[in-house]
């Protein structure tokens, strides 16, 4: 079943996509570098670009119709975001070997065996910066049971997709991913070592503020 898409949603998408031009232009994405080339911050940095990448995917399947899959992928931004977080902040030197060796079934055996979302949240606790903390924990403690059940087919996923999904949650939804696509520009203006980003990054978060979470 398809779901049109309301004003307000369509509004709402096209700020979001004016949100994403800014934040990369607020970290100069095209030409942006990391402070440092070590392992750790390279391991963060091709996190965080693929917590950008489910972003830009939510905001693309809303547009086409496909809501299911595109809620369902807020999940995934921000796994990718805390685990960004968490190689930059948390995690030892030989998971991040592990996660940056070439791929093979044996990476691949031992990068299995990484600390999931829980563990990673528990090891973070007083290491990032409790604001980035509070608001992945919010996430978390919000979504994760409807997400679950998108992901896998479960009720949200079946009642939603027969009986349509309401404006005020797929504006949710988008807010959701606008908060993590605003974290996940910080922390890469973080990443590279510059104050000037992260005071522009920190403008956006209130000039966009009314298309961001509540928390």
């Amino acid at each position: 079943m398809s779901f049109q898409l309301s004003d307000l949603v369509v509004q709402a998408l096209r700020r979001s996509a004016e949100l994403d031009i800014a934040l990369m232009d607020a970290i100069g994405a095209e030409s942006y570098r990391p402070f440092d080339g070590t392992p750790r911050s390279l391991a963060s940095l091709s996190a965080a670009s693929v917590a950008l990448e489910h972003g830009r995917a939510v905001r693309t399947l809303l547009a086409d119709d496909l809501p299911t899959a595109a809620l369902s992928l807020t999940r995934l931004q921000h796994e990718a975001l805390t685990r960004a977080v968490w190689l930059l902040y948390a995690a030892t030197d030989l998971a991040i070997e592990k996660l940056t060796t070439p791929l093979s079934r044996d990476a691949e055996a031992a990068a299995s065996k990484l600390p999931m979302m829980a563990a990673m949240l528990k090891e973070l606790d007083g290491k990032a910066p409790e604001p980035a903390m509070a608001s992945l924990r919010a996430f978390k403690d919000n979504n994760s049971a409807a997400l679950n059940s998108l992901v896998h087919g479960g009720i949200h996923a079946l009642q939603r997709h027969a009986a349509g999904y309401p404006p005020q949650l797929v504006l949710g939804a988008l807010r959701n991913a606008n908060g993590l696509m605003l974290m996940t520009a910080m922390l890469l203006a973080i990443l590279a070592g510059r104050q000037d980003l992260v005071s522009k990054v920190g403008a956006l978060q209130l000039m966009y503020a009314a298309d961001l979470p509540t928390r």
